[in-house]
């Protein structure tokens, strides 16, 4: 069973691992934004969440997930500033030496739309990943909501699972210690209040 879907007021945390070549990559990047919704696990996840306004059917998912034409797209979105009024550390990097991608923003988003966008990326993903690895993708309050957990998604090569919190033990792992480097970078980039009276 997923994860219990809270109820979010605050902006949550995403953080995705993939070990994939750079060809396969780039490949995703540049796929059509994936339509997932037909996709019953997707379906089952949204109808276990608990957010404000109307449950979302196969036709609001289409509606929802309309404005991108591409991964690339999406990803552009992702790691753009957020609205906090100044740029916060973002990880958006292939390792060529580890033939993998990180994905670590700490603004993402509290919009159960945004959410929805992540998930059908990283299920589209699943067939683009030429590597093993112990990947996926995590949504969860790292800042706020002490590691409540959104969603989180195992993807394996052809195929990505829902995992119930339990089960996101080790993908929590990774992305705290992603998000503590990026905390790390923003403290260390923040500017120092100076007493000017």
């Amino acid at each position: 069973m997923p994860a219990k879907l809270p109820i979010v007021s605050e902006p949550r945390q995403i953080f995705g691992r993939l070990h994939l070549s750079r060809a396969r990559f780039d490949e995703l990047c540049g796929a059509s934004f994936p339509d997932v919704s037909e996709d019953p696990g997707v379906l089952a996840w949204l109808a276990a969440g608990s957010y404000y306004g109307p449950r979302y059917t196969a036709e609001i998912v289409r509606e929802r997930l309309a404005e991108y034409g591409s991964v690339r797209e999406w990803l552009d979105a992702v790691v753009a500033p957020g609205a906090w009024g100044f740029p916060m550390p973002v990880r958006n990097r292939y390792d060529e030496a580890e033939c993998s991608w990180t994905l670590g923003v700490l603004d993402f988003s509290e919009n159960y739309d945004d959410y929805l966008a992540a998930v059908a990326v990283f299920r589209l993903a699943a067939a683009y990943k030429d590597l093993p690895g112990d990947d996926g993708m995590l949504i969860y309050g790292y800042m706020f909501g002490d590691n409540e957990i959104s969603v989180a998604l195992r993807v394996d090569i052809g195929q990505s699972s829902f995992l119930s919190e339990d089960e996101a033990g080790a993908l929590v792992a990774q992305a705290d210690e992603t998000m503590e480097a990026l905390m790390a970078e923003g403290a260390a980039s923040a500017p120092l209040d100076h007493d000017t009276a």
